[in-house]
Order: structure tokens, then sequence, then C-alpha cells
């Protein structure tokens, strides 16, 4: 709970007040660059491709967090300690939109996904971090009840994309979809560049897109499902539940019935309307 606000937030199974308390003593500074989401839309892959751009094609040196904290877990004194020096600071944060820190000149990059294919990634999270949630195996069923009401980490999805979706056009926001990257990485990791400055952009078309081949290569599943710095080792998945899933769009359809996607459309056309997010998706 925020107690200036009395606004409260479902945190992950762990997790405490004081972790949250911390998360909101963090000041956001002029450079600053927070990679925003709800669980399971594309954020390790958009904190990958913001990282690659920033750092001129040079990969997390180890476990991302170590460079990249979460605010929400690793608190206040982790993202202080990031040197910014040479590189804008990188947090990423799960937190809805009322609970990051502000600073009209940070930039703040979210990426949405069909919430279909959200909860369907977000299930076998889960099933990977078994220890963690507690359960050796989640009903999906249960979990898509649970999912509707908004009774899990970080609150409802729709509420949670309606405000960024409000805050799209704003100078230092820039709302991105996880099926457009899916469609055409390179155009959207450009747009990524611009948003975060023309020097990057100038920087990946240089040279005939050589840094940009080499950050679309850097950030394709299939080279990030290659990498073991995702989770931390205390925390390691079964090998037939690997972090890097399968990154594909669609595969709601062979985990859900018709009338839980059917349901999920309905919600998502009536909770969505007035943010208009309720389109997002009608070209796909």
């Amino acid at each position: 709970k925020d107690s200036a606000s009395g606004e409260e937030v479902y945190f992950p199974a762990g997790c405490e007040q004081a972790d949250l308390d911390s998360a909101l003593r963090y000041t956001a500074k002029n450079r600053d660059v927070f990679v925003c989401s709800y669980p399971k839309t594309g954020t390790t892959w958009l904190l990958n491709m913001t990282w690659l751009v920033i750092h001129r094609g040079h990969p997390f040196p180890g476990f991302l967090r170590k460079s990249m904290p979460m605010l929400e877990f690793d608190g206040c004194e982790a993202a202080e300690l990031i040197d910014d020096s040479e590189f804008p600071r990188c947090i990423k944060t799960h937190l809805p939109y009322n609970f990051v820190p502000k600073n009209p000149r940070a930039k703040y990059l979210y990426i949405a996904r069909n919430p279909k294919d959200a909860l369907v990634s977000y299930f076998f999270h889960i099933k990977g971090f078994a220890s963690l949630y507690q359960t050796e195996d989640p009903d999906i069923n249960k979990l898509y009840d649970l999912y509707m009401k908004g009774e899990v980490e970080f609150n409802s999805y729709f509420d949670h994309i309606n405000i960024w979706y409000e805050h799209r056009n704003d100078p230092n926001v820039m709302f991105l979809l996880y099926e457009d990257v899916k469609q055409d990485p390179r155009k959207e990791i450009l747009k990524i560049a611009k948003f975060l400055g023309e020097e990057y952009e100038s920087d990946l078309k240089a040279e005939n897109g050589k840094l940009l081949e080499k950050i679309v290569e850097l950030s394709s599943f299939k080279h990030m499902q290659s990498a073991n710095i995702w989770v931390s080792t205390e925390n390691k998945r079964p090998k037939d539940l690997p972090f890097i899933r399968k990154g594909k769009t669609g595969d709601w359809k062979n985990h859900l019935t018709t009338r839980q996607a059917s349901d999920m459309n309905q919600a998502l056309k009536e909770r969505c309307n007035e943010s208009g997010a309720c389109h997002l998706w009608d070209k796909y």
C-alpha cells in the first residue's frame, strides 16, 4: 500500500510492504530510462533491446538485475547504486502507472501484449517458479478467474494498460505493442532508438545499419534463449520450462477455452473502451 495515496497493489510472494516503500522512495533522475509493463507482456524483450540500443550493442555483462534493477524487488538503494555517469540508468518495473516515480525529463517505455497470450505466459511463469509460488501444479482455469478479477500480481491487466495508454502521447512516454515488435523488430528498434535520443538512431543507421542488425540478432528469441542471465542462480527453472519460452503470438489458442477467449475479448472491449486500448489488436 502507498501510504501517501492509499492505493494498494498485489505484490509477488516473498515481497513485503518494505519492498514497496523502498521502491516509492526512489526519485527519478533526468537521464533515467524506465522499462515498464504488466507481467509477461514482453518486458525482458523490451529491456534487452533498450539496453542494447543505449550500450551500442554491448549485451548485459551478467545477471541482468545487477545492471538493470527491478524497482519493486531491488528497491531504491539498488537503483541508486547504478552508475549513470556514462550511460543512462535503466530501471525495470511492473508497478502500475501511479506508483512509478516520475520525472518530466526521464524516459518511460511501456510494452503491451494481447491479454490472452499474456495470461498463458503468466501461467507458465508460475509453473516454472513453482517453489516461489508454492504450487507444483497450477490450474490455468483458477488463474484465469483471478486474472479477470485483477487479483494477481500488480492488479488488473485492464487497469494497468488503460492508464499507460492514456499517457501514450506524453513526450517522455513510448507505448509499444509486443505484436508490432514481433512483426517488424527492425522498425520498432529504430523507434526505440529515436525515442531515446537522435544520437542512438544515428548510430543504428550508420554503416548500412550494421549496429541495428547486431541488435536485432542479440534481441532475437533464439539468442535470448541461449543466454543464462535472465534469472538468478537461486531461482533456476526446470529445463522444460525456460524463462524465455516461445515468444509467439496466438499460443492462447492451445490453452484457453473458446468461452474464456470470448469473455476476455469482451472484457477488453468493455473495460478498455474509454481509453481506446480495446482497439490495439484490431489489426491482429
